[in-house]
């Protein structure tokens, strides 16, 4: 893509408001390539900051088409220059980069566990962005002594030699990373916060494959389609709590999976039931209030020290509802990637590696 003038991306970005920036039901889409155009603009920073958040807003308001999205996607991607991992294949996994705020994520400890399963893994994101600023793997990686600030080649490197490792957004997207502050002012999730997480920042030589968390119902046709244009070689999408990558037992298990081309919706027979009657930590209901409202950044540190301090007692054997949302979501990793013959066998897998130690040891091979 091409970068256009500072007078030609300004006249575009003025045609592009007023076709999409019209009123209720009226807003029309725009073509995809000026959907890349503008945004690359954007990302090169030609673009007024209020351009750039009427912009955004209106697509939101109006709701993305694919069409949209993929252009905006193009422009994201060419930014970012991909780094190979000496290894075949590559789990990428993309947690909410915003995080969480109503539950403790155990998503930063699945590296590890996918590492000792020998299936080097590479988890990318940023400490913390709007709208949520909630607990981030960032923010548990940097507390337990984990270097967040890796460029990309020695992130690749680390995969090849440790097993997994974490790429932060800062590392492999500056252009993307310096929207932030703007994003916060905006305060509601925009079409960046959807397709950041398909970036490929690390590719293995053979394949690469991607994992996420969704909650709508509208996302999987988006993601899967997104994920193909990224040049993943398969993608598995999980209906988890806000949007990561745990599922909550107490609803219906959802889960769609691509292996080039076809995105289809995986059904759960009675032999993959998983017995457990909850996956997913909440947090008690006065740190849940205090980090929901951003009341101090020490309430956000304390639940930041909880969820790394539960993740370390399960990846020493404690048995404990950590636990089970970590099997649960390395099962359904295992069993798509044939590392499992069901649901129920990847979980079952997943808990052996954390009483053998060697999923700790996996962690702790990245401090």
């Amino acid at each position: 893509m091409n970068q256009m003038t500072n007078s030609s991306a300004q006249q575009l970005m003025r045609e592009v408001i007023q076709r999409v920036a019209v009123g209720p039901d009226r807003g029309r889409d725009i073509s995809a390539n000026d959907a890349e155009r503008v945004m690359g603009a954007i990302l090169q920073g030609q673009i007024d900051d209020v351009q750039v958040a009427v912009f955004l807003i209106a697509l939101r308001m109006k709701r993305e088409s694919l069409g949209e999205c993929k252009g905006m996607f193009s422009a994201m991607q060419s930014q970012v220059k991909t780094a190979q991992a000496n290894v075949d294949e590559l789990i990428c996994l993309a947690d909410p980069f915003d995080g969480y705020v109503r539950h403790l994520p155990m998503s930063p400890f699945l590296p590890s566990v996918f590492a000792a399963c020998g299936m080097p893994t590479l988890i990318h994101g940023v400490e913390t962005v709007g709208p949520k600023h909630g607990v981030t793997a960032c923010k548990v990686y940097k507390m337990a002594g984990i270097d967040v600030g890796l460029g990309s080649a020695t992130v690749a490197n680390r995969i090849a030699d440790l097993g997994w490792g974490y790429l932060d957004q800062s590392q492999y997207a500056s252009n993307l990373f310096g929207l932030n502050d703007l994003r916060d002012h905006i305060v509601k999730r925009t079409a960046i916060t959807t397709l950041e997480r398909l970036l490929m920042p690390i590719q293995a030589r053979n394949k690469t494959h991607f994992v996420l968390g969704y909650v709508h119902k509208a996302y999987p046709q988006i993601y899967g389609a997104i994920a193909q244009l990224a040049g993943y070689n398969s993608a598995l999408l999980l209906k988890g709590v806000e949007g990561g990558l745990t599922p909550a037992l107490n609803k219906p298990l959802r889960r769609y999976f691509f292996d080039d081309p076809e995105l289809n919706e995986i059904d759960f027979s009675d032999s993959d039931k998983v017995d457990s009657a909850k996956t997913v930590i909440e947090l008690e209901p006065d740190l849940l209030a205090a980090v929901t409202a951003h009341q101090s950044e020490a309430i956000g540190q304390t639940a930041v020290e909880e969820c790394l301090s539960i993740g370390l007692d399960v990846l020493s054997g404690k048995q404990c509802v950590a636990r089970d949302s970590i099997c649960l979501s390395a099962g359904h990793v295992l069993f798509a990637h044939k590392r499992a013959d069901s649901l129920k066998d990847g979980v079952q897998k997943a808990g052996l590696y954390l009483d053998n130690g060697k999923a700790k040891s996996a962690f702790n091979l990245n401090i």
